[in-house]
């Protein structure tokens, strides 16, 4: 469950890292006016991706509930 938790981790931070970039491309600053062309045109190309990576988002924080409580659980049991 700890390697779940921390894969739900990782997944938040890219996804909120790809949200604040089109946030910041809108008010022209951030991570895509900054970047290479060649790493932001993919991006660029697809301005739907912004709300692919909010959904991820919102999957991922609502999964790490769930995944927090089982860990608690697990840890409960061991020491006892």
């Amino acid at each position: 469950m700890k390697f779940l938790d921390v894969v739900l981790n990782l997944v938040t931070i890219l996804a909120v890292a790809v949200v604040l970039a089109y946030v910041g491309l809108h008010f022209d600053t951030g991570l895509f006016t900054v970047l290479p062309e060649a790493i932001t045109s993919f991006f660029l190309q697809y301005p739907s991706l912004l709300y692919v990576a909010l959904v991820v988002l919102v999957v991922a924080l609502v999964a790490k509930a769930p995944v927090g409580r089982a860990i608690k659980r697990q840890g409960g049991r061991s020491r006892v």
